[in-house]
C-alpha cells in the first residue's frame, strides 16, 4: 500500500512540475452572446501571446465533428488549473479541459 502510494506521489509530483513552465492563458468567460437557430450560446475567450481564441458554440451544434478531432500537446493553462491543448493538424484550434470538466473547443478569432 505505502508503495502504490508512493508512486501515485511521484507521478503527481512529476506531472505538476511539468506544467508549472507552461504559459498562463488569460480567460475571459460570457464577454459575449450569439444567437443560432434561435438558441443563444454564451461566448468565452482565452488569450496569449497576442493571440485570441473564441469559444465555438457550433460544438453544441454540430458534436460529431468535434468528436472527431483529437488533442495533440498541452501549450499551456488557465489560472483556475484548467489545461490547454493545440488539436492535432489543427493550427486555429485548441481545447480547454479539466478533471471533472468537458472539452471546450476555442478557434483563433
Amino acid at each position: 500500500m505505502r508503495k502504490a502510494l508512493w508512486i501515485w506521489l511521484v507521478i503527481l509530483s512529476t506531472l505538476n512540475g511539468c506544467s508549472s513552465s507552461l504559459p498562463v492563458y488569460q480567460e475571459e468567460n460570457n464577454f459575449r452572446t450569439v444567437k443560432i437557430k434561435g438558441t443563444e450560446y454564451a461566448l468565452h475567450k482565452l488569450s496569449y501571446g497576442g493571440k485570441t481564441y473564441i469559444s465555438e458554440p457550433e460544438q453544441y451544434i454540430n458534436p460529431a465533428f468535434y468528436k472527431d478531432l483529437k488533442l495533440g500537446k498541452q501549450i499551456g493553462k488557465t489560472e483556475g488549473g484548467m489545461r490547454i491543448y493545440q488539436v492535432k493538424n489543427e493550427d486555429e484550434r485548441v481545447v480547454m479541459m479539466g478533471l471533472m470538466f468537458p472539452e471546450l473547443f476555442y478557434k483563433l478569432e
